[in-house]
């Protein structure tokens, strides 16, 4: 397992956080693969560390889906099968109409015009990171007026299970002009407060890159 990990000089109380966002990105943009054991020892010598702030790092990408603790055996990069994508494509559809939902009301013109600058650097991106770090903070932008942080959470915590797949197989497959006139759709019916339209529209949306994904990961499993 090759990590590129450095301790950043933070307090020791950040440090859990700190090797948590390295790990967390090592494991996205593919550094660190599906199945490979995350070695406390071997993460806690690159980051000068003791291993108290490596278990809770790995605790806390556990949360997140990335991370699977195995009985006397330690902790692995987590796999994602074709049937759980489907379980978390599904999980997010509902969640985020929902957040969707309650988030356009209170939308404002700041908001709209934020939306709209992320759509157009949409159009520019050029690598699997870029359409998904710029995808999500489209998102976030849409879903940020809901007034419930749980949910936002929550849904950047499934975000971060697919997010690594997503990276990987995604700009090779999906369409991104169609993603793109989704997100326009999405934005329009927004603007015009149109719930429902917009529910609709970012539903389609995600079942896209769902079916894609699925395909992709069943190419795999064959």
């Amino acid at each position: 397992m090759a990590l590129d990990l450095k301790k950043k000089g933070k307090t020791y109380q950040n440090l859990p956080a700190i090797i948590a966002e390295e790990l967390r990105e090592s494991i996205l943009n593919g550094e660190i693969e599906a199945g490979t054991q995350m070695k406390q020892e071997e993460i806690a010598r690159r980051f000068d560390s003791s291993l108290i702030p490596v278990r809770e790092a790995l605790r806390n990408l556990e949360t997140e889906g990335l991370v699977t603790f195995y009985p006397n055996k330690g902790a692995f990069v987590s796999e994602l099968s074709s049937e759980r994508a489907r379980e978390v494509f599904e999980t997010r559809i509902l969640i985020e109409k929902g957040a969707l939902a309650m988030s356009i009301p209170r939308l404002t013109k700041k908001d709209f015009k934020a939306a709209a600058q992320l759509i157009e650097q949409l159009d520019r991106a050029e690598t699997g990171k870029a359409l998904s770090r710029l995808n999500l903070e489209l998102h976030k932008v849409l879903y940020g007026r809901c007034g419930n942080t749980f949910l936002l959470e929550l849904i950047k915590t499934l975000h971060y299970q697919v997010e690594r797949y997503m990276r990987r197989y995604l700009i090779e497959h999906l369409n991104n002009d169609l993603s793109q006139e989704f997100h326009r759709r999405i934005l329009s019916a927004a603007e015009e407060k149109n719930m429902d339209q917009a529910c609709f529209d970012l539903e389609q949306h995600m079942r896209m890159a769902m079916t894609s994904l699925i395909d992709a990961l069943k190419r795999e499993e064959l």
